[in-house]
């Protein structure tokens, strides 16, 4: 794959925000961002839910708004670190801490974004395969599954489901963030 567009890091750095305070890797995190996904799109298949084109399009739209608003926050970012630069009225250790948090923000909201576009890839290709449906036979063994019932509308249940939880802790971040700049 092209350097250009490896998001490995993005990905991996935004995992490892994940850490609670003894930067070991956070079970209820770990829980809450992969877990709870996880079961809600398991849930979809279990419930034969499928998404309708109404619900799908919904979905197009708030991803696609997000990916906007969300690079001008990523400037939001990149400008507060210009002026964690600049201060110095600030202790080097919260200096230090703020720089963190805005490093991890930066990965939140990259990890974001990526989610946003995936959101708007997988309504794209529900909405090609809709009624389709996918067969696997193994000798006499046949079976059809609805591709998109059954893979496409659960991954997209996961991905807009953790998109909405990293947008909480993006907000939570940068509420921390700009409610401690002064002091």
């Amino acid at each position: 794959m092209s350097s250009k567009i490896n998001i490995c890091e993005i990905i991996a750095g935004h995992f490892d925000t994940l850490r609670d305070t003894s930067d070991r890797l956070s079970k209820t995190d770990m829980s809450t961002f992969i877990l709870l996904p996880a079961l809600s799109g398991a849930a979809s298949i279990a419930l034969s839910f499928n998404l309708d084109a109404s619900l799908s399009s919904l979905l197009v739209n708030f991803g696609s708004i997000l990916t906007a608003l969300l690079l001008s926050v990523l400037m939001l970012v990149y400008e507060q670190e210009s002026k964690l630069d600049s201060s110095s009225g600030l202790s080097s250790r919260i200096i230090e801490l703020k720089r963190k948090l805005l490093k991890e923000l930066y990965y939140n909201i990259s990890f974001s974004i990526i989610c946003s576009l995936a959101l708007v890839s997988m309504c794209f290709l529900h909405a090609i395969t809709l009624g389709t449906e996918w067969s696997l036979s193994i000798k006499d063994f046949h079976l059809m599954m609805p591709l998109d019932k059954w893979f496409l509308t659960p991954v997209i249940i996961v991905i807009a489901l953790n998109l909405l939880l990293n947008m909480l802790m993006i907000v939570k971040r940068m509420h921390t963030l700009l409610t401690t700049a002064s002091k």
